[in-house]
């Protein structure tokens, strides 16, 4: 959806969101039992609409109203329930900005967030394509329809859908709005939208709309997640995923899950929990193994950390580790989920919850620790990026005989596109690079309008992101791969490929526009300017044998010279 759709989304469930954390949000109510004398009236037309009644000074929050999932499709892979309204008028929810949230809900999008009884959110995935998401929205009042949803209508037009006039989105960007009744909105991607009417009238009971009916009404917030489906969708880019090696077995996790549930009740003693469910029994336990050995590595990750708190000489970190110490088993007894059978059970009681926002403090105690896990997941994507690069080269050369020059160049010899342009065809990206005007430069009027389609691959995932820029170039000068305009042949490298560099990773300052044909020029007197930052401690290097490993800053600069030139002939160090 459009950005500006989002955000009157957004303010429509305020008031939900401040209370608590709904999962990214909740939406889509719908009437009491089907075969109610209520709903049977609003389906047949109903009283005239009229806007919703102010809300009285105390409000009885109200009961569980038993929930018509109906509009939950059966292809739907994941849904989320909220009752916002029992939530915002519970005694629990008294310090709440109960009038801004009514305000701003009214001004922004037409109506009372704390009038809406009950949200949920459909989310269906397509075999192409994002996911597609449907909002149901059940007010306790009467909406305005007039003024409801203005902002969201302005990208509307008018069409009909089984026998009702509704306001259908002009694009896929934007989101279609249905009102089966005068308390009912339904809104979201339009074809979904319109497979959500349909399936009330005539309602099939997917897995997801079975799991939701198990758990009922009761807690004040549930989703469910149907991991069986999404199965394919997940395990692929979790596999290519930059994971440390300590929690490589994160990576078997979609292959034993079945589903997970999660509920919360916010303003009760109920507590909350997290279901996840296995595929059998034998899978459960393979889980559970997997769980225990993340919580095993974890915790040694903190010990380390607190053992360097506790040897220094402030007193404060020094507190800071005993306090550390002291939180470790808690810990692990509150996070560590109990199984039964094929289930995996993580569940808090409303005391314990107190204490989930203080081992948010205990994790921030840790932080260099987990920030030291991130940049180790982050290296090693930008590894496997300047390996993706390499093989690239390498298929290009079985395919022209040659590697690509730095660019290609004009009948004046003028440089036009970077070899990161051409190598494109070999990254799985043919399409951009048909997109391209092969013989205009980088910044003619059309070529500089791809320059934001810059593919991931050419991203250092350490950096700050910049939008078209690369941070992976290669070192031109006298005796090098991109040596002025050759097109090297791996014959050229007599050096031995294993021993020669072909690609570098710049500091992030150094990144330059991947369209343009610009590298890193190169300085046997300083060879490692613009080098060394990248990761702490030292940089990337993709060799001419298709590998890439990591170079500490503090390399030899001679022999970083001699790994530099294709054909010097000279010796490097094996331990280099």
């Amino acid at each position: 959806m459009r950005r500006s759709s989002r955000a009157v989304i957004c303010w429509m469930l305020v008031g939900a969101m401040i209370d608590a954390p709904l999962l990214g949000t909740v939406d889509a109510p719908w009437l009491g039992p089907p075969g109610s004398t209520a709903a049977a009236a609003e389906r047949q037309g109903g009283p005239k609409a009229r806007p919703a009644a102010p809300r009285a000074a105390k409000t009885v929050p109200a009961q569980a109203a038993k929930l018509d999932l109906g509009f939950v499709t059966p292809d739907a892979v994941a849904a989320v329930v909220a009752h916002p309204r029992r939530v915002l008028t519970a005694p629990e929810s008294e310090m709440l900005p109960i009038e801004i949230i009514t305000a701003a809900g009214k001004k922004e999008a037409g109506f009372d967030p704390v009038q809406v009884e009950q949200a949920i959110i459909v989310i269906e995935l397509p075999q192409t394509g994002e996911p597609q998401v449907g909002w149901l929205l059940r007010f306790a009042a009467l909406v305005d329809e007039k003024g409801l949803l203005l902002p969201l209508k302005q990208n509307t037009v008018k069409d009909e859908f089984e026998g009702k006039s509704y306001d259908r989105a002009k694009s896929a960007a934007d989101a279609s709005i249905f009102l089966p009744d005068h308390r009912t909105v339904l809104l979201g991607h339009d074809a979904l939208v319109r497979k959500m009417v349909k399936n009330h009238a005539a309602p099939k009971e997917g897995k997801v709309s079975r799991l939701l009916g198990a758990i009922g009404a009761t807690p004040d917030l549930a989703a469910v997640i149907d991991i069986e489906t999404l199965r394919g969708r997940i395990a692929a880019p979790l596999a290519m995923a930059p994971v440390p090696p300590p929690f490589e077995s994160v990576k078997r996790v979609p292959g034993l899950v079945f589903s997970v549930e999660a509920k919360a009740h916010l303003v009760s003693d109920g507590g909350m929990s997290l279901v996840v469910r296995a595929n059998d029994e034998a899978a459960a336990k393979e889980l559970e193994k997997i769980v225990d050995g993340l919580m095993r590595t974890a915790r040694q990750m903190a010990e380390a950390e607190i053992g360097r708190k506790g040897a220094s000489e402030d007193p404060v970190e020094q507190a800071a580790a005993h306090y550390a110490k002291r939180m470790l088993d808690r810990f692990a007894r509150l996070f560590r989920p109990k199984r039964t059978g094929d289930t995996l059970t993580l569940s808090f009681q409303a005391g314990e919850q107190i204490q989930i926002a203080t081992i948010g403090v205990f994790v921030a105690l840790l932080l260099p620790a987990v920030q030291a896990a991130r940049e180790a997941a982050r290296r090693s994507q930008s590894t496997n990026n300047l390996k993706q690069l390499a093989l690239a080269m390498h298929n290009y050369h079985d395919t022209h005989r040659r590697f690509p020059a730095r660019a290609n160049f004009d009948a004046q010899g003028k440089p036009l596109l970077s070899w990161r342009v051409h190598l494109l065809p070999f990254l799985e990206e043919e399409n951009l690079y048909k997109q391209f005007h092969l013989d205009e430069p980088w910044d003619s009027e059309h070529n500089r309008k791809l320059i934001p389609l810059m593919p991931r691959v050419y991203q250092n995932p350490s950096a700050p992101p910049q939008p078209g820029k690369a941070h992976y170039v290669g070192l031109v000068g006298k005796g090098t791969l991109f040596e002025a305009d050759k097109a090297r042949q791996i014959a050229d490298i007599r050096d031995g490929a294993s021993n020669t560099l072909m690609f570098v990773e710049v500091d992030p300052d150094r990144a330059v526009v991947w369209t343009k044909p610009e590298d890193i020029d190169f300085n046997p007197q300083r060879p490692l300017e613009g080098l060394g930052k990248a990761h702490p401690g030292g940089f990337v290097a993709a060799l001419c044998d298709g590998s890439a490993r990591f170079i500490s800053q503090t390399i030899d600069r001679q022999v970083f010279v001699r790994l530099a030139e294709i054909a010097d002939r000279q010796p490097i160090p094996q331990d280099w």
